[in-house]
């Protein structure tokens, strides 16, 4: 018998550092006002759709914005779910970055496989623990037959997220979309294919 999973995928809220446009990685920032008002709102929705486990990555900003949806749920954190590790550009804006090291962005821009930023972590190991997440989080709804999950995480996991299930090369991640908030789901039908849809 089959039995469809949907994995819904929402980016946390605006922070303090998304306004500014600087670059967060495994470092923090807090979520604005408005961002906290964006999570509340977006929980109001996720009433309307019954979830059988919640996922967030550990990182304040995801953790704020998951509790604002989901007060009482157990939320079960995943480290592997973390942004990418950005390095030493890290709380740097992207102005800044263009301005001090702009044939860097360039090259990490254009072919993330082949240039990693100082101390940053190479897009190969950030695939590589994103996909055992993924596989892990299936395997768990299928060990408990559970229908749906909800994972609150980052813009850069959302987009390879995308990647992986769309079979596209590393070197297309950034050009992936992941806005901030927004709720997106993909699930497996019986051939095996994976169908994406935005929520809201």
């Amino acid at each position: 018998i089959f039995v469809y999973m949907k994995i819904y995928i929402t980016r946390h809220s605006l922070t303090a550092w998304n306004e500014e446009k600087r670059l967060q990685g495994w470092k923090d920032s807090p979520l604005t006002k408005q961002g906290k008002e964006d999570a509340l709102k977006l929980g109001e929705y996720m009433k309307t759709i019954h979830i059988d486990q919640v996922y967030s990555s550990p990182l304040l900003r995801a953790k704020s914005t998951a509790r604002l949806i989901f007060k009482n749920e157990n939320i079960i954190e995943d480290s592997r779910l973390k942004e990418m590790n950005f390095g030493d550009w890290e709380g740097k804006t992207t102005q800044w970055i263009y301005e001090h090291h702009p044939e860097e962005l360039a090259k990490f821009w254009e072919t993330p496989t082949y240039y990693t930023p100082p101390d940053a972590e190479p897009i190969t190991d950030f695939h590589q623990r994103i996909e055992k997440s993924h596989i892990e989080i299936q395997q768990r709804m299928q060990q408990h037959q559970f229908k749906k999950a909800l994972v609150i995480t980052h813009g850069g996991v959302i987009k390879m997220f995308k990647l992986m299930t769309q079979k596209q090369p590393l070197d297309d991640i950034l050009k992936m979309s992941a806005e901030l908030g927004q709720l997106v789901s993909f699930k497996t039908n019986e051939q095996n294919q994976i169908i994406w849809e935005q929520q809201q």
